[in-house]
């Protein structure tokens, strides 16, 4: 049997495996087969283990997080992870464009969750989220924690303000962003002095801004799949 060789004309590490491999079996050596197998177990091992991050590994764990909250029922599972994804992925631009994260859909993910599913999911989403979206776009900092606090108390009393309080999932929205920008506005402030505040001012006004669009144009129609 042929074994391909690379283009140098040496043979390629698979063909030189199944040589040994081969020639071991040929020998009738068992116990060197044997080693060479567990030999090759554990390079595959080390080079899996290699291609694991602490970003794959968080991802992971959100999977398995929704998996087990919403069991077998499809369609809270895909919407929910259709939610987690785009709303951790909607920063990404910060990799290459340094400006405040303004356009982001973690408030809108963490409102129609946290009204839909109930005040426990509603806060995961929100602190998963959040850290996940700054895990994602290399922006965490000492403030991602005041971030993730912020977004789990508005996932958190998402379904008071919609159900409760008979708010529409707009208002509900917009009074979010309020419970965010109170908490991370101020840490803000507090860690960049005067110098943040046209930042500040810049991030409220886009943000504001784009989540009115979201939440007019989605919010009703995904809070009334989720519920249906």
């Amino acid at each position: 049997m042929h074994i391909a060789d690379n283009p140098a004309g040496n043979p390629s590490r698979a063909g030189r495996a199944g040589n040994e491999v081969a020639s071991l079996v040929r020998g009738g050596s068992a116990s060197a087969y044997s080693a060479l197998l567990k030999k090759h177990i554990v390079e595959a091992v080390k080079n899996s283990l290699k291609s694991v991050t602490p970003k794959k590994l968080f991802l992971a764990a959100v999977v398995v997080f929704i998996v087990m909250l919403f069991g077998r029922n499809i369609k809270d599972i895909l919407l929910v992870a259709a939610l987690g994804i785009a709303a951790s992925y909607s920063t990404i631009y910060k990799r290459t464009i340094r400006v405040p994260s303004a356009v982001e859909l973690v408030t809108f993910g963490t409102i129609v969750t946290g009204a839909a599913y109930g005040p426990a999911v509603g806060a995961m989403f929100g602190v998963i989220t959040t850290i996940a979206s700054e895990i994602i776009s290399s922006g965490v900092d000492v403030n991602t924690l005041f971030y993730a606090i912020a977004r789990g108390i508005a996932g958190g009393l998402a379904q008071m303000m919609v159900a409760g309080f008979g708010w529409s999932v707009v208002i509900a929205g917009m009074a979010a962003l309020v419970i965010f920008h109170v908490v991370s506005d101020f840490i803000y402030v507090v860690s960049g002095g005067i110098e943040a505040v046209p930042k500040i001012i810049y991030f409220i006004i886009v943000n504001t801004l784009f989540n009115l669009i979201v939440f007019s144009f989605f919010g009703s129609f995904l809070l009334g799949i989720a519920v249906a």
